[in-house]
């Protein structure tokens, strides 16, 4: 087999000191390295190799998040308070508040309305029953037509009331989706995440969980705040007709609530990994399409089928359990809908006959208690939506918590860390012997002081006390077996890993480009890694000269020029050529089209 190598451009005197640079032990990761280029006007002045000492593998990190047989532990409330308002205040103190202020007001107002019309049908459907039970027909006619002209200027209410919650939670779901995807591609966290294996599936946490959390915060809200509005409007209406009755109704709510959950405590944990299994399941189809290629190379879709189908069966055996959980908390709030709904009849029964109310009380006693059970036992009747809300909410928390720590050097805070500075400099000159002729002495391009390189999560020391300098036009080749350590070099140097000590200085002519970033008369500015969040993003791409092509080529969802100028967009900016050329402007899947490598075979 041929070993894994990785090329840099190198120091002439590099060689005699990098023998004993290195750790005998390893980082158990065994991906493909990428090749680094110092990307300059170079030529081969000198050429060194570098042999890594092979070392034994170490176990990964065990990850953080729990395996799909633990059990999961369920949030407290408390912790659910807290996550909710974390996840959703930034939108409401965002440069959008204004307007999603005042679209929330109409909303509510809107709300208000409808619990206003549904008061008012309360007290026609009284009249209209008086009046039927009196065979007054002049009277019926008369409340009939109310009922009508009642119907037709109350329908818009609760229609816009509707149209403007939808559009509301669209709106916050937009900026929060854009929100959450520039914290989660801003400082590296997606690659953290990754990596590190800290939290399972951010896509679906980002399109299923959001759309969920927007959608049904407003829902609840709107539900808690009509329920309230409802709560006090046809309390007084029945506490004045009949007040044992109203008191009965609360005692039966409140036993009727704390019954619920307590049948239904298991749901929220099923419903967390419910949407964990299904992200599962949709992550391995979306695999085999993306690798389609090398697994009909393989032959290997029994195997790919096995595979997909133990994910799945996960995700099946847990719905089995959620829809067993569903089932027996039904069975409680079926019964407890209707056993009690013959209960205001019968106890106003006797004063209807008694000739103490007419017969249209009754119906009115009736609404208003089936208002009123509806208001205080919203937590049985929407149990398992709440725990489904409860589920979105845990992982949107979690989600929320890693990128909020994914400034640090490291998710999993070490204790030292790597210095990765970018000194911009001006190219400097030098005079020929005659004092003329200017000449370009040969530039610093990388410095690396005393590095120690460990793994994310200190479990062993791959690289100890590594000192070198690279300077224009020198070149290093470094070498060496799979897992010794090649490939976890060139992620210190490009900054996706920091754990451990020493400084690493990338030298970087002081253009253009770097003039947005820095002064004009400065000749020299530092920016370390705890500076780059500053700006954003790292500033070791492309538009720096330093250049980190990785191993496995990747091809972007977008158009050929995309492809051609990635990481660097063309912006709005036209470029007249495109006219001579055709197909710059497809956004085919390129994935599937470009060759990356050579098949080979053998027998």
């Amino acid at each position: 087999m041929i070993a894994a190598q990785a090329v840099l451009y190198s120091y002439p005197y590099l060689h005699r000191q990098l023998k004993n640079s290195c750790s005998s032990s390893s980082h158990g990761h065994h991906h493909r390295h990428p090749l680094f280029f110092i990307s300059r006007r170079l030529k081969r002045r000198n050429s060194n190799s570098w042999n890594i000492a092979s070392t034994s593998q170490s176990q990964l990190p065990t990850p953080p998040y729990n395996d799909e047989g633990q059990q999961r532990k369920v949030s407290d409330l408390n912790m659910l308070f807290h996550r909710f308002w974390k996840v959703a205040a930034p939108y409401w103190f965002s440069d959008d508040k204004v307007e999603a202020r005042l679209q929330l007001t109409a909303v509510f107002a809107l709300t208000l309305a409808t619990t206003g019309i549904s008061v008012g049908f309360n007290f026609l459907g009284r009249d209209f029953y008086n009046a039927l039970a009196n065979k007054d027909e002049e009277q019926f006619t008369k409340q009939l037509l109310y009922y009508v002209c009642g119907f037709a200027g109350g329908i818009p209410f609760f229609v816009l009331r509707d149209y403007a919650r939808e559009t509301l939670s669209l709106r916050w779901r937009c900026w929060m989706t854009s929100y959450f995807m520039q914290r989660y591609l801003t400082h590296r966290t997606f690659y953290k995440i990754q990596s590190q294996s800290i939290i399972d599936n951010p896509d679906q946490r980002i399109v299923d969980d959001l759309s969920s959390f927007t959608s049904t915060a407003l829902s609840f809200s709107l539900t808690l705040f009509n329920a309230a509005v409802d709560l006090i409007s046809f309390s007084n209406i029945l506490y004045t007709i009949y007040p044992p009755l109203f008191v009965v109704l609360l005692l039966y709510s409140i036993g009727g609530t704390a019954i619920s959950i307590f049948l239904g405590k298991g749901l929220v944990t099923l419903n967390f990994l419910q949407e964990k299994k299904e992200a599962d399941f949709r992550y391995g189809l979306v695999r085999v399409r993306e690798n389609a290629e090398s697994i009909a190379f393989y032959g290997g879709e029994d195997s790919e089928l096995q595979l997909l189908l133990q994910r799945f069966t996960s995700a099946f055996e847990n719905l089995t359990q959620l829809l067993i959980s569903s089932r027996n908390l039904e069975f409680f709030t079926n019964g407890y809908r209707y056993l009690i709904q013959i209960l205001p009849a019968a106890v106003v029964a006797p004063m209807y006959f008694s000739g103490k109310i007419e017969f249209g009380v009754i119906n009115q006693s009736v609404s208003a208690f089936n208002h009123i059970l509806g208001d205080i036992s919203l937590i049985v009747y929407q149990f398992q939506a709440i725990s489904a809300f409860s589920a979105a909410i845990d992982r949107l928390g979690e989600f929320d918590d890693v990128l909020d720590i994914s400034r640090s050097k490291c998710l999993s805070d070490p204790m030292e860390h790597i210095n990765l500075t970018y000194s911009f400099k001006k190219g400097s000159q030098v005079l020929d012997c005659n004092g003329s002729i200017p000449v370009n002495t040969s530039l610093r391009l990388l410095d690396v002081e005393n590095l120690s390189l460990k793994t994310p999560k200190n479990n062993s020391t791959l690289v100890r006390d590594l000192s070198f300098a690279i300077n224009e036009k020198d070149h290093l080749l470094v070498i060496g077996p799979s897992g010794s350590g090649k490939t976890s070099l060139l992620r210190a140097l490009a900054g996706l890993w920091t754990t451990g000590k020493g400084k690493v200085t990338f030298y970087v002519e002081n253009g253009g480009d770097a003039q947005s970033l820095t002064s004009s008369d400065m000749a020299l500015v530092d920016v370390n890694s705890a500076d780059m969040n500053e700006f954003g993003r790292p500033i070791n791409g492309n538009s720096r000269s330093v250049f980190f092509l990785p191993q496995r080529p990747y091809m972007v969802l977008g158009t050929l020029r995309q492809q051609l100028l990635y990481p660097t967009w063309a912006g709005e900016a036209v470029v007249s050529d495109d006219t001579k050329f055709g197909g710059f402007r497809r956004c085919p899947p390129w994935l599937y089209i470009v060759s990356f490598q050579r098949s080979g075979f053998s027998i």
